[in-house]
């Protein structure tokens, strides 16, 4: 049975907005896509054509209503992969919840299968309301989403990742593995297996003997964060899921927790509080690194002034004095769509022990992540979406949403909005996507979804400003060229951050001069090099740490800098001309987007420190994560506020550092101009 507890963090984690907690192959041709090149040409679009939808059967008189059933399912593959748990068992036991519709006898529905956020559990009841409210926040609404599908005509089919509520060792069940393809994914495919053999038991509409594909299902995936990241990996092994709907997830999570070898120890401690409260069972190499950078842990490393590492570099040093080695957190947090491109790369397989060089097939896909998501960005959905546009070559839809949703840190006072763009209701478009893709239902929604959708809602005062979307052709990388574009770049840098200040330091690139601007995209720069500042102030820094710098996009308007979507990257000492542990040919800064002004001037921020890097405990955020849990009926964290201030201390060592760099780029549009622009309210 589940404790209380992890019942309650699906709870937590909606309302903190830390939902972090939380095909196909049958389809055919699509739009034609160039993801980072050249838009396609509109006139040149070819219509998707869905699949052959499902057959209407002869009603019976009394049909079972909808119901929740609850199923225990064996995965052939080790519950653990490292021999210091102590006993590793053969299997996994998988639990798994199937909501199901009011169906007769002869009724066969489509599947799609839900996974939780880190530290969630699976679905385990439908939605009171038989549908999902277009106002609810981001991540919650994917709750509702999934609870609802049932009464839509589909079987949905929820399951417990490993080390996560019921699927943990104590259970039979695993260690979480940050979605391992030897794994989590073999777990994944094992639920579908057995789902295939149950197809009559559960009323699922199998389609082997059309496709030629062993025990297939007509089957979507749903999911976010957590649950958006499972989908990636089991879509590219399984030719038997039909699409994808990923939210709020990674492309590699080296990246998203160590952006430029800097921790990102606000959001990163953040999770391993949830990890501790929700009751996730990680590896030892997951628990050691909470013990690192967690609320919780035994923070208190040696030799750090601040006693949390700040880089890369601290970290590793750390886990080694620990007795863990690079290669072993490295290969635990590197398994996701990242590192299946390399091998596809390099020609070499996914699986370990496989023999088959890997290659992408062509996955019908929406992504959906938040502009504000200070966890993984919009530049980690764009590589996602690029991957699977590649492999798409235009054979099947691959498109991409950006809203105001997703991971929030609120301790730095963000509260999310729904997963709409602008106009564009996104539990509409999931709905009408799954109606297209698994029951061949063309719907006006489904018509509307363009190549991409960035949200451009103002950042000031978002919670209550005009959503306003801004469709496009492709997702703008750095400066733009040709009609409608605005040229925006800036050939070389020098920055200094003093340590005696605390106001940032805005570096301009260009000043808007006309209406209908837009910053929508990806900033980019061609290299950048963080160095000691020198003088008096880094002789007083210097001994205690090294230099680290933060950067945002921003705006200066009238006066006032504006930090763009509460976007800010890492970078440590050291030259940058690429995003570590993505091996790009240049550096990509998170997504934004942004309405301008005429005279806005549009640069980037740099920090001495940031709330998003720094560590969640001190005498103002202990007390608000006192607060908050306590408010949700939440356990007794035991923070003591007297002896979390020596760490509260050290928050305000001095962070001098000075920044030369080339190829500042921004893409700026005007709309209506731009090929393919337009707004969406």
């Amino acid at each position: 049975m589940v404790n209380k507890i992890s019942r309650l963090i699906p709870l937590v984690c909606a309302l903190l907005v830390l939902n972090a907690c939380g095909g196909g192959g049958h389809s055919s041709p699509a739009t034609d896509h160039a993801p980072g090149g050249n838009a396609a040409d509109p006139n040149d679009v070819v219509e998707p054509t869905p699949p052959t939808p499902v057959p209407p059967v002869q009603r019976c008189t009394t049909p079972t209503p909808p119901e929740v059933q609850e199923y225990m399912v064996t995965s052939n593959v080790a519950n653990a992969f490292d021999d210091r748990v102590g006993t590793v068992l053969p299997t996994t036991t998988v639990f798994v919840s199937v909501l199901l519709p009011s169906r007769c006898p002869e009724d066969r529905f489509p599947v799609v299968v839900e996974s939780h956020g880190y530290s969630g559990a699976r679905e385990m009841m439908l939605e009171p309301d038989m549908t999902a409210d277009p106002n609810a926040p981001h991540f919650p609404a994917l709750d509702e989403i999934t609870r609802s599908l049932p009464f839509d005509g589909y079987v949905v089919i929820s399951f417990d990742e490993r080390g996560h509520s019921d699927n943990i060792p104590a259970n039979g069940g695993g260690y979480a593995r940050f979605i391992d393809p030897n794994a989590e994914t073999q777990d994944a495919i094992a639920v579908l297996d057995w789902a295939w053999d149950n197809a009559a038991l559960l009323s699922i509409l199998t389609e082997d003997e059309q496709t030629d594909i062993a025990k297939d299902i007509r089957v979507g995936t749903i999911g976010g964060s957590y649950g958006g990241g499972f989908q990636m990996p089991w879509a590219a092994l399984d030719p038997r899921i039909d699409t994808i709907v990923p939210n709020g997830t990674w492309h590699n999570l080296l990246y998203s927790l160590l952006p430029g070898d800097g921790v990102k120890r606000g959001f990163d401690a953040l999770l391993c509080l949830l990890a501790d409260t929700g009751g996730v069972v990680n590896t030892p190499i997951g628990e050691q690194l909470c013990d690192l950078v967690g609320i919780f842990g035994a923070n208190m490393v040696p030799n750090l002034p601040t006693n949390v590492p700040r880089t890369r570099a601290e970290l590793i040093t750390a886990m080694e004095g620990q007795g863990f080695t690079e290669d072993e957190v490295v290969k635990l947090f590197s398994q996701a769509m990242h590192f299946f491109e390399e091998q596809q790369k390099a020609g070499e397989p996914v699986l370990e022990g496989g023999t088959e060089a890997f290659t992408l097939r062509p996955v019908p896909a929406l992504f959906l992540q938040g502009n504000r998501d200070v966890l993984f960005n919009l530049t980690e959905a764009y590589w996602n979406w690029s991957y699977f546009s590649q492999a798409s070559n235009g054979t099947v839809p691959v498109r991409y949403l950006t809203t105001e949703g997703a991971h929030m840190n609120p301790l730095a006072n963000q509260v999310e909005e729904p997963p709409n763009c602008g106009g564009l209701i996104g539990v509409d478009v999931i709905k009408s996507w799954f109606d297209f893709h698994l029951k061949g239902e063309q719907s006006a929604t489904y018509q509307s979804i363009p190549e991409v959708c960035i949200s451009v809602t103002d950042t000031v005062g978002v919670n209550t400003a005009t959503p306003v979307g801004l469709s496009l052709n492709d997702f703008p990388v750095g400066s733009q060229a040709g009609v409608g574009a605005v040229p925006a770049r800036l050939e070389s840098f020098e920055v200094a951050v003093p340590s005696l200040g605390t106001a940032p330091v805005f570096l301009p690139v260009v000043t808007i001069d006309g209406d209908n601007r837009v910053l929508a995209g990806i900033p980019s720069v061609e290299s950048l090099t963080v160095a000691e500042n020198g003088g008096l102030a880094e002789t007083i820094a210097d001994p205690l740490q090294s230099p680290v710098a933060y950067v945002g996009t921003a705006i200066r308007r009238a006066g006032t800098v504006i930090l763009i979507d509460d976007q800010v990257t890492s970078f440590d000492e050291g030259a940058h001309d690429n995003n570590r542990h993505i091996n790009n040919d240049r550096v990509l800064l998170p997504g934004v987007g942004e309405q301008l002004q005429d005279g806005d001037e549009v640069g980037l921020l740099f920090y001495q420190n940031q709330i998003q890097y720094q560590p969640p405990v001190s005498v103002s955020s202990a007390a608000g994560i006192t607060g908050l849990i306590s408010f949700l009926g939440g356990p007794d964290l035991g923070l003591s506020l007297d002896a979390l201030s020596p760490v509260f201390d050290a928050i305000a060592i001095p962070n001098p550092y000075r920044v030369t760099g080339t190829g500042v780029e921004l893409p700026i549009i005007v709309v209506g101009q731009f090929p393919g622009s337009a707004l969406i309210q």
